[in-house]
């Protein structure tokens, strides 16, 4: 079983990855969308900087009315204030990750879609793969804009990958 302290170091290096990959975006790329009806690059950008701790608030509440109001506050969102952006929602989630130092992990959830599941399988299904998912899509969209230098180092661990001999 995963512990809350875990859970929160894996979201951490998601989001690191993360806002390392928005250093390498090419300029002039916030506009771009891969089709019509997807966000665009800024739009993603601003969805992921709640992505985590919407759902979060969600387990500590048992409602989505933080979290809806959360995202409609992402406009506010810019390239330039990214970073700051996901490292609050890092605090976010570690001061209510803190509300939730008493409540058993295997305790009862239930997920939006009205699946039974424990505390725990909630904040791995909602909480971590929200960013890990996030991460995936904002490489691909980083790539698909222009960012061809980007590697799988950058994907997956958040740095650069070392020059080729």
């Amino acid at each position: 079983m995963i512990t809350l302290e875990q859970l929160l170091h894996s979201c951490e290096h998601e989001s690191n990855i993360i806002k390392h990959i928005a250093t390498r975006l090419p300029a002039n790329c916030l506009e771009y969308r891969p089709t019509e009806k997807q966000r665009t690059m800024l739009e993603l950008m601003q969805y992921v900087t709640r992505a985590s701790a919407a759902p979060m608030c969600y387990a500590v509440d048992n409602t989505w009315d933080r979290g809806m109001v959360m995202h409609e506050g992402t406009s506010a969102v810019t390239a330039e204030n990214f970073a700051d952006e996901m490292d609050a929602q890092m605090t976010m989630l570690r001061d209510e990750a803190g509300k939730l130092a008493d409540k058993p992990l295997d305790g009862p959830c239930m997920m939006p879609w009205r699946e039974e599941c424990t505390l725990g399988e909630f904040l791995v299904n909602a909480v971590l793969k929200a960013l890990t998912a996030y991460r995936m899509q904002f490489f691909l969209y980083a790539k698909a804009a222009g960012a061809s230098e980007l590697s799988t180092a950058d994907c997956w661990i958040g740095k650069a990958a070392p020059p080729q001999a």
